[in-house]
């Protein structure tokens, strides 16, 4: 695109839209036109990811382990108890709530700060009208800081933050973080607060970025994902570009009818137990 057309595109570019997001059982979903689609996380989540199950298991057994062994200690100086009963202390003791479940959501919180406080920032260089600056916990801070030495690596130049794009020709929605300048490039960037980065992150990216030009925008020249540290023995922020959307977003595609074959089955159950309760009642 000449600079002429990328100035023209700019100033007659129409405004992002605001559909509404609802998030229930079945998953997320973004109501555009009176039409319910799904978010490309949601779709993305029934890839299977065996690392996530390892470490879930691992978590998992860290936390028997450290209850068992904290119980024992308490019991040395008591009298010998029965196995139920041990196992029943044990099991109070571990809790209901899962050691993954726990960690994902500490992490999650960790990463819904960070996302505050780039977005507050980044709406202040756009000149839009923020609230007080987010308060966030360290870790989140420390994340905070590796955004901001990479945006300034990279001369970034906010355009739109916290955006929903979505595509009615393939049926999907979802929230992209930013759209910017990029080293004067414009570029579609996702960050994510993460171990590393997966796979499925370019698959969203790419999603964002034909939804961005099916909607009549400025078509992003490029797509990045940057991986902010999730807490502070993490020294520094870590990028990967998109290799090739259009190849990514036919693999998308096909996640997409694997999505529709996994929901239409859970619906279906879901049905089968409301039914079956409302039989019980």
């Amino acid at each position: 695109m000449s600079p002429e057309a990328f100035q023209a595109a700019a100033v007659t570019m129409a405004t992002f839209a605001k559909p509404v997001r609802k998030d229930g059982p079945s998953g997320r979903f973004y109501e555009v036109d009176g039409v319910r689609l799904p978010s490309v996380t949601h779709i993305l989540g029934c890839i299977g990811k065996p690392a996530l199950i390892n470490w879930a298991a691992n978590q998992e057994r860290a936390a028997c382990t450290d209850a068992a062994a904290d119980l024992y200690l308490d019991l040395c100086k008591t009298p010998p108890m029965s196995r139920t009963s041990f196992l029943a202390t044990l099991s109070g003791r571990i809790g209901k709530q899962k050691a993954h479940r726990k960690e994902l959501e500490k992490a999650g919180e960790i990463g819904s700060q960070v996302h505050e406080l780039i977005e507050w920032n980044l709406r202040q260089q756009l000149g839009q009208k923020v609230g007080p600056e987010p308060k966030v916990v360290d870790d989140a801070q420390w994340a905070f800081m590796a955004w901001e030495d990479w945006s300034q690596s990279v001369s970034l130049k906010p355009r739109h933050v916290e955006q929903i794009v979505f595509s009615k020709q393939y049926g999907y929605a979802g929230t992209m973080d930013l759209l910017a300048d990029v080293n004067g490039v414009l570029t579609l960037i996702d960050f994510k607060t993460s171990k590393s980065i997966y796979p499925e992150a370019f698959l969203q990216t790419a999603a964002y970025m034909k939804a961005i030009e099916e909607m009549g925008h400025l078509v992003p020249q490029a797509g990045v994902v940057v991986r902010l540290p999730k807490n502070q023995t993490d020294p520094a922020f870590e990028t990967r570009p998109v290799p090739d959307a259009d190849e990514l977003f036919r693999v998308f595609l096909s996640v997409i009818e694997l999505w529709k074959w996994s929901y239409a089955n859970e619906e279906a159950y879901r049905c089968r137990q409301q039914a079956k309760a409302s039989l019980a009642s």
